[in-house]
């Protein structure tokens, strides 16, 4: 009789732990550099409580472009956020590879001129310099790209390597050795709205057919948690659909996230939504150019296999 009434007693406590520990968070570090509404769905995520009622516990290492590939091979970081230019570390010998994608045309990013610039179109670039993040970038590709599409080759327009944002501001700022700059669109959002700059170029609007963004995963943690990562994708692409339709919510997140001005913030939101993934498909031309770039760019000397850019394991993410 005391025994079977102790059974009954345990019982409950036992289930609930055993509840507890089958919903037990578990972490993911995840890689990324600069400030951009393409990587908030972390913090908007959290916020919404898609990240905890997946079981994860999602954490932040905001390092510079850079250092990426190093925290992914130290295993600091499972998971990296970035552009798809950077695949072709792989075949130096990185052990990463893009797992899903986050955006193809690169509405994040604008090319902007001071007010009283004489630059009133991009067809007056012509011979300008123009201000971009490291040689071999995404930003560096793009201003040649924008070149080629004016009929003037890649050098028609000389690019400035001057690192990031603050220092390419302060060098258009001052007139020190660049015309315009290749800016973020949240930052140049806010520039804007203050009469500092003009925004001459969105480049979502002028580069097509292209795979911009990615999501890259280190080939340990594909290995050893392959689970993990498919949860982290759901939660990544439930996150996006909710940033589409909580628009007012995601930007307040956003702007204490990234501590920026909350009308840049709502301005720019809508559009680089546009050109978020819902699915993490790859775009197959998009890729085809990617694999283009990175010759271009000298990241590789010959065109990489698109195997050793990407894995479409676990893409199309069919969401639950």
């Amino acid at each position: 009789m005391k025994s079977g009434g102790i059974a009954i007693f345990l019982r409950p406590r036992l289930v609930a732990a055993l509840s507890h520990s089958a919903h037990a968070e578990v972490r993911v570090n995840v890689a990324r550099s600069g400030i951009d509404i393409a990587f908030a769905p972390i913090e908007v995520g959290r916020e919404a409580h898609i990240w905890s009622d997946l079981g994860l516990e999602v954490e932040v290492l905001d390092v510079p472009g850079t250092r990426i590939e190093q925290v992914l091979t130290s295993g600091d970081a499972d998971v990296g956020l970035g552009a798809a230019v950077a695949l072709g570390a792989r075949l130096k010998g990185v052990p990463t590879i893009g797992v899903a994608a986050i955006a193809d045309l690169p509405y994040n990013f604008t090319l902007i001129v001071p007010v009283q610039s004489p630059i009133k179109t991009v067809a007056d670039l012509h011979g300008r310099a123009v201000g971009v993040s490291t040689a071999g970038s995404l930003t560096e590709w793009l201003v040649k790209e924008v070149s080629r599409q004016q009929g003037w080759g890649s050098d028609g327009i000389k690019t400035v390597p001057l690192g990031g944002d603050e220092a390419r501001i302060a060098a258009l700022r001052s007139g020190g050795g660049i015309d315009a700059d290749l800016a973020g669109l949240m930052q140049a959002a806010d520039l804007s709205d203050k009469g500092q700059v003009r925004i001459l170029v969105y480049f979502g609007d002028v580069v097509k057919n292209f795979q911009n963004l990615v999501l890259k995963a280190s080939d340990k943690f594909i290995a050893e948690h392959p689970d993990r990562l498919e949860r982290f994708l759901q939660g990544w692409y439930r996150t996006v659909i909710y940033m589409k339709t909580h628009p007012e919510e995601s930007t307040k997140v956003i702007a204490a996230a990234f501590r920026a001005d909350p009308v840049a913030v709502a301005k720019a939101l809508p559009v680089e939504m546009k050109m978020m993934s819902e699915d993490g498909s790859f775009s197959a031309a998009g890729m085809e150019v990617v694999r283009q770039s990175l010759v271009e760019l000298k990241i590789l000397p010959t065109l990489p296999a698109m195997s050793d850019l990407i894995t479409e394991r676990f893409v199309p993410v069919k969401l639950k």
